[in-house]
């Protein structure tokens, strides 16, 4: 998901409006398969629990990506 958010950034304003779309449309099928598996009592805590998790390691991602970032930034942030 991340590379796809990332990419779509580079296309300026509709590509983020389109990730954005693209991201509402993977939470919700996560919640539904979540949901199908019964899990239904602390869904919306572990939804907003997740969704800290992904955009944390965004972030983190972004940050490896940077020019001044060291070679083996991406790899070590992906593996934490």
């Amino acid at each position: 998901m991340w590379l796809c958010l990332r990419r779509l950034k580079e296309d300026g304003k509709e590509g983020v409006e389109f990730g954005q779309y693209l991201y509402e449309i993977y939470n919700h099928d996560v919640e539904l398969r979540v949901s199908k598996a019964g899990v239904n009592l602390l869904l919306t805590r572990w939804m907003k629990d997740l969704e800290k998790i992904f955009y944390g390691n965004i972030v983190a991602y972004d940050a490896a990506m940077l020019p001044e970032a060291r070679p083996d930034e991406l790899p070590n942030v992906i593996w934490k």
